[in-house]
């Protein structure tokens, strides 16, 4: 699972958390990687307590994958 793990934390869960606040216009980002919070949709947001969205570290790093892939 070493190459799992690879890919989507490092190269995905980075890609993700670089563009996603730029291509939102600062609205979405993505939580910690350490972050142990519960309560995300099952597409994987939750609103944080400034109006904007929190995207699961998860998600976010299935979405980064997409641009390497492609």
């Amino acid at each position: 699972m070493f190459v799992y793990d690879v890919l989507l934390e490092a190269v995905g869960y980075s890609t993700a958390r670089i563009l996603l606040p730029i291509v939102a216009f600062g609205y979405i980002s993505v939580e910690p990687i350490s972050s142990e919070e519960k309560g995300y949709s099952c597409l994987g947001f939750k609103s944080s307590k400034d109006s904007r969205y929190l995207w699961d570290a998860t998600m976010a790093g299935w979405l980064g994958l997409i641009p390497w892939v492609s």
